[in-house]
């Protein structure tokens, strides 16, 4: 592996631990922390735009790191958005003044596939390391 493919690597496992932190902050914060936005479903918006951008890190991450079929990589991505999003909601309801929800588990999970099905295009661009060439 070059020195621009670990420092890819370097980059995206910072950026997706900081965003794993980040959705774990938002989605264990008190309900009376958050916005007050009223606008319907707001709330799996948010769930699925997390997981989303969350997937599509660890593809490219997965990518670099194991060069495996993005069959494989959709794959991991989106169990993994399943395995966190789950866990989140069970830690909602048994530790946080928060409750668990079907509907946001499903938002997650569809939130990583649907990043996970984007990262092959993104990483085929080269829009995010197109300076470590």
């Amino acid at each position: 592996m070059g020195m621009g493919m670990k420092k890819k690597t370097y980059i995206l496992l910072t950026l997706s631990i900081a965003w794993a932190m980040l959705i774990f902050v938002f989605c264990t914060m008190p309900q009376n922390n958050l916005p007050g936005l009223k606008i319907p479903y707001i709330d799996k918006a948010a769930h699925f735009g997390f997981f989303f951008v969350q997937s599509i890190l660890l593809s490219l991450l997965f990518n670099f790191q194991t060069g495996k079929s993005y069959f494989h990589i959709i794959l991991l991505s989106t169990l993994l958005a399943f395995v966190y999003g789950g866990l989140i909601e069970i830690l909602q309801n048994e530790f946080f003044d928060r409750t668990g929800d079907f509907y946001d588990l499903t938002a997650d999970i569809l939130g990583g596939f649907t990043g996970a099905i984007i990262a092959p295009a993104i990483r085929h661009f080269n829009m995010i390391f197109r300076k470590y060439k």
